[in-house]
């Protein structure tokens, strides 16, 4: 999303915020990924996301956007 659009999209509903601003928000906002190797030889990604905090949820709802990060996701390969 570009910054025109977002900063429009935040004025339109009142909100003044600066990019750099709403960068640094939502920053804080991630996923960890735990690879793991079972002893059959099957590597587990295990990936849980953050739940986003009030702001978050906030900068994300005027913005129209879904919580972009899944809160787990697993992923086995066979090596």
């Amino acid at each position: 999303m570009s910054r025109i659009v977002s900063s429009f999209s935040l004025r339109s509903n009142d909100d003044t915020r600066s990019w750099s601003t709403i960068k640094e928000q939502v920053s804080t906002h991630a996923r960890t990924t735990m690879v793991l190797t079972n002893d059959e030889g099957i590597v587990n990604h295990i990936r849980v996301s953050s739940v986003p905090e009030p702001t978050q949820r906030k900068i994300y709802s005027l913005l129209g956007v879904r919580d972009p990060l899944k809160r787990i996701k697993t992923v086995a390969t066979r090596l």
